[in-house]
């Protein structure tokens, strides 16, 4: 996860488990904000970039970003 203030990267946070996404990713999300002293309030724009190795994972991470998206 990458975070931007405008063409600005600011934080950035990687893990391993491409395949165990759908079990991690809202608890790395937390992490990656807790980490950056971010408040989910505090981001106005959420982009998800495709990944070349599974589209499920894709599809998993634009389902929690539009979950994310409808508190914005």
């Amino acid at each position: 996860m990458i975070l931007k203030q405008g063409n600005k990267e600011i934080a950035s946070h990687y893990w391993t488990g491409l395949y165990q996404l759908s079990e991690t990713l809202l608890l790395e999300i937390d992490k990656f904000l807790n980490k950056s002293k971010i408040e989910l309030d505090d981001i106005k724009k959420i982009e998800v970039i495709p990944s070349k190795e599974s589209m499920a994972s894709t599809k998993i991470a634009k389902a929690i970003a539009l979950g994310l998206k409808v508190n914005l």
